[in-house]
């Protein structure tokens, strides 16, 4: 599970969403990842992991929580000395049941959330609501590319309700965009 960060999948999902650029940290691998969870299931078989049970995934200062989190790693080639099948590297992992996403200043939430390591995208589903400082984005369904950064956010139109994207921003207090005044004649001499 060396490839397998809660970070990458947090902290892209958080700043990818808002739209504000993270990749860097969000790609630390080399940082522990910290896992609690009421229970772990390992089935080497289909080399598979399961947190069931108030899942807490911890790295830097990122946290995923999530009702459960399975991760599906790649099958090796081959078996290992005692017969096991050998798995690899983490291809997929998937939360669900309130999950439940933080970094240093951004929240989000949805029903469900994927991450693929191989193509770097990641999509939570079900009533997404992400959230940095005053800022306060809403959807059903949020798909971020953590290589680059890249968000999209959309509403389930097929819905009988017709709930449509709705994304508040506020204005930085420092900056003005009001235009500059006009600069003043140099007064003669």
């Amino acid at each position: 599970m060396k490839r397998w960060t809660a970070a990458a999948v947090t902290t892209a999902l958080i700043l990818g969403g808002i739209g504000a650029s993270g990749a860097a940290y969000a790609q630390d691998s080399s940082t522990p990842v910290d896992v609690s969870a009421d229970n772990q299931e390992t089935i080497n078989s289909k080399c598979i992991t399961i947190f069931t049970g108030n899942v807490e995934i911890l790295q830097n200062r990122s946290r995923l929580r999530a009702q459960k989190v399975t991760v599906y790693s790649a099958r090796k080639a081959g078996t290992t000395a005692d017969g096991a099948n050998a798995c690899g590297a983490a291809q997929r992992m998937e939360a669900e049941g309130g999950v439940y996403m933080v970094s240093d200043t951004q929240t989000a939430r949805g029903d469900r959330a994927v991450y693929t390591f191989d193509n770097n995208i990641a999509i939570v589903t079900g009533d997404v609501v992400l959230v940095k400082g005053k800022d306060v984005a809403r959807g059903d369904k949020l798909t971020v590319n953590t290589k680059t950064n890249d968000a999209r956010l959309e509403s389930n139109s097929a819905s009988k309700s017709q709930r449509r994207v709705r994304a508040v921003f506020y204005q930085d207090d420092k900056k003005t965009d009001a235009p500059a005044a006009p600069a003043q004649p140099a007064a003669p001499r």
